[in-house]
């Protein structure tokens, strides 16, 4: 059994937990964890950084990362992330894509106080491979609701689990996530 976050002093019974499992086993804890679990899982990931290579797999390759977010509606999604010519890019797979669009990212490395990788929503790559859909900024129509002024940054859990937290202008938004490289 993995332990819930919140019922945990620290980050290493949880770690081990998660590394004893499978994908399947460590997907259905994630999507069984809400806001709370979340916030108690960022507090515990405190000073573990998470590097860009982590995120991506060899040049051209897609990684899926199966993702849960601590919103009350949509918040099962994929963030699907490739290496090309020497840029890390990505999208967010989700349900109201249609809606609120793809969200586009670029992946680039934090300074202080966050440090480690991130996921930056302030520009898109020149191009997307064309398994990702056409590129759009993220600060047009819904999307600007969405993914405007966002930053993504991240904390590892274990080798397969990171936890995130979104900022907007440079504030938190108290929204957090998760994902399990798959």
């Amino acid at each position: 059994m993995i332990p819930l976050p919140s019922l945990s002093d620290s980050l290493a019974p949880i770690t081990a937990a998660l590394d004893a499992h499978g994908h399947d086993e460590r997907v259905n804890w994630m999507r069984g964890l809400g806001k709370k679990e979340q916030v108690a899982l960022w507090k515990l990931a405190d000073g573990r950084l998470v590097t860009t290579a982590e995120l991506h797999g060899p040049e051209g390759e897609i990684v899926i990362h199966e993702g849960q977010n601590s919103l009350p509606l949509f918040s099962t999604f994929q963030k699907r992330v490739v290496k090309r010519g020497g840029v890390v890019q990505g999208y967010n797979h989700q349900s109201m894509g249609w809606l609120v669009g793809p969200g586009h990212f670029l992946v680039g490395e934090a300074d202080a106080p966050h440090g480690g990788a991130h996921f930056s929503y302030l520009s898109v790559a020149a191009s997307a491979p064309p398994e990702f859909p056409a590129l759009q900024p993220n600060d047009t129509g819904l999307s600007t609701l969405v993914f405007a002024h966002m930053i993504d940054y991240l904390r590892r859990v274990s080798p397969h689990v990171i936890i995130g937290a979104a900022y907007k202008k440079g504030k938190a938004t108290n929204d957090y996530f998760m994902l399990i490289r798959g």
